[in-house]
């Protein structure tokens, strides 16, 4: 089973990881473009003005691009043990000291995450219920509805493109009952389900301190890699002595 958890938290980083990359680069192909358009208007160019109208969407994606980039290298961080800890009492202490500390500190952290990825889920889902005016069509009765659930004679009539792709993606949304009313808030969505993530591994690492405690504790972070680094200069010095001999 433990083995088991293993191979799916590193399958999960692996995914993790891709997905960070081509936001990446999506991010600079983005940013890169909107530059060159922005450099090109300083010649009165009528065709980069154009271009750069039809990328007013990019400082939004750019902004959502970047909060991704932000929780995916979080959850990476915590999957490497590299996030940032103040450990300086964990590498005083024994290593049964060291594993009880890092038990509690794991399953606190796990507690906080789980409760802020509810909070963030039900703040997304709040924003719902509020219709942009970009988005809204008023319906027979006066009433404001959303787009994506007006029929194709009241868009036409309001004048409005119905967005395909975001409407196909709200309705999914819609039938895991997690209402979006813009592609902002759709993106936002990163946020809850990787505290979950985040919460699960400080969790597991939490529970995996406490049972270390029995087998003689939790070692300082890098111990054997020291430990393996000084035995290999201590063979270097060995072998180059008894070459000078």
């Amino acid at each position: 089973m433990k083995d088991a958890l293993k191979r799916f938290d590193r399958g999960l980083a692996r995914g993790e990881a891709a997905i960070a990359a081509t936001v990446l680069i999506m991010l600079i192909l983005v940013a890169a473009t909107q530059a060159f358009l922005r450099n090109l208007t300083n010649l009165d160019l009528m065709w980069a003005n154009e271009a750069l109208d039809h990328f007013r969407w990019a400082d939004s994606f750019m902004q959502k691009a970047t909060l991704w980039l932000a929780f995916l290298g979080a959850s990476l961080a915590t999957h490497d043990d590299k996030h940032i800890a103040i450990d300086i009492f964990s590498h005083v202490a024994s290593p049964k000291a060291r594993a009880i500390m890092k038990g509690f500190v794991g399953i606190g952290v796990a507690i906080i995450c789980f409760y802020l990825s509810r909070v963030f889920l039900l703040a997304v889902m709040n924003n719902a219920a509020d219709i942009p005016l970009d988005y809204a069509i008023m319906d027979e009765e006066g009433q404001n509805m959303h787009i994506c659930s007006a029929a194709a004679s009241a868009i036409e009539q309001a004048r409005m493109t119905r967005p395909s792709i975001f409407c196909g993606v709200r309705s999914f949304l819609d039938m895991i009952g997690v209402a979006v009313s813009t592609p902002d808030t759709a993106l936002q969505l990163i946020v809850p389900p990787m505290f979950l993530i985040i919460g699960v591994r400080f969790f597991l690492k939490g529970i995996g301190s406490f049972m270390a405690f029995s087998t003689g504790g939790v070692a300082l972070p890098h111990a054997d890699l020291a430990a393996e680094r000084k035995e290999a200069l201590e063979a270097a010095a060995d072998t180059s002595s008894k070459e000078e001999e």
